[in-house]
């Protein structure tokens, strides 16, 4: 009885993610009316889930590996408004866009190295970085959106084949690819024993600074990659972009089971946690809600994630001690 108890529990904990994502579908198709299960709207949460997943599946890198990251939305909207800046400017699109992307990777490179260097908690540099970056974007696009970009790029955040959005497209192509990653590759093990702990994996010949350096890489592609998409979506830069991308972004990866204190998590349970977060925003604004009320609920979903993570954390310490 006890052994089919606790697997019971295993299961619970492990399907927690999708289990509330059921809850939450259940929940606004009954409050909407049927509504909520329209071709036109379950479209707009698949639209709306894009980015941020995009943005997620990086920055699970670096969660993984223990650090949390509190810039993420300011580089994104950095980076799009910076190739639109650049592309205004008289530089061709292609240009434009690459140019801005090497510089995410480069804010995310620095943070890394300033954290490393330092010897001081990458959350703390990255609110610092965050707030420098956001004023830069503002100063660059002269505190205004850019508008006035090429259809050429249209295709990226708007273009559709067989009525799937090109963009949802590359974000389950690249979960597949994260999956494989964490789960098939030595760097993927290694990150998970970077999060467990530093000192361990330094004494089993682990390069711990190599594989941070190497994670903020990727989450720096991605998180740019994300913010070019949105700037094709929207067809403008706009430094006031991605306000509230970085709560979103963790709260996914929480949610979907990666742990803030790093060394656990899993790709399945991220995308989970991003269509949760998708779902919630979408719901709740068909029942009428403003964002100020929409962002009480993302932030309460978020403090009640870390909690369930912080007691998963206390009860594997009690069972291993």
């Amino acid at each position: 009885m006890n052994r089919l108890l606790n697997r019971s529990k295993d299961i619970l904990r492990k399907g927690s993610a999708q289990l509330i994502l059921v809850a939450l579908i259940i929940f606004f198709a009954i409050e909407t009316g049927g509504a909520f299960f329209t071709p036109s709207n379950l479209i707009s949460i698949v639209r709306q889930v894009t980015t941020t997943g995009i943005a997620a599946l990086g920055v699970s890198f670096l969660m993984i590996s223990g650090d949390l990251d509190f810039s993420t939305g300011q580089v994104y909207a950095f980076v799009g408004t910076l190739a639109a800046v650049l592309y205004a400017a008289g530089i061709p699109i292609v240009l434009a866009m690459l140019i801005g992307m090497v510089a995410g990777i480069a804010i995310f490179c620095l943070t890394c190295w300033i954290s490393i260097h330092f010897h001081i908690g990458r959350l703390v540099i990255s609110m610092a970085m965050g707030t420098a970056v956001s004023g830069l974007a503002c100063i660059v696009a002269q505190n205004k959106t850019i508008y006035g970009l090429p259809d050429s790029i249209k295709w990226l955040g708007q273009g559709y084949i067989l009525g799937i959005p090109i963009s949802t497209i590359f974000f389950v192509v690249l979960a597949f690819v994260v999956a494989f990653v964490l789960r098939k590759t030595y760097f993927g093990r290694y990150l998970f024993a970077v999060g467990g702990s530093n000192d361990v994996a330094r004494l089993s010949g682990i390069h711990v600074n190599q594989i941070k350096y190497l994670s903020s890489i990727i989450a720096g592609v991605f998180v740019s990659f994300a913010g070019l998409v949105c700037m094709s979506r929207t067809f403008s830069g706009s430094p006031f972009a991605g306000s509230s991308l970085s709560t979103d972004v963790i709260s996914a990866a929480v949610l979907g089971g990666v742990s803030v204190t790093g060394g656990t998590g899993k790709t399945s349970g991220i995308v989970t946690g991003v269509i949760i977060i998708g779902t919630l925003s979408v719901g709740l604004n068909m029942m009428g809600m403003n964002t100020n009320s929409q962002d009480i609920f993302k932030g309460l979903a978020l403090m009640v994630a870390v909690i369930i993570d912080s007691l998963a954390k206390r009860r594997k310490a009690a069972a291993k001690a």
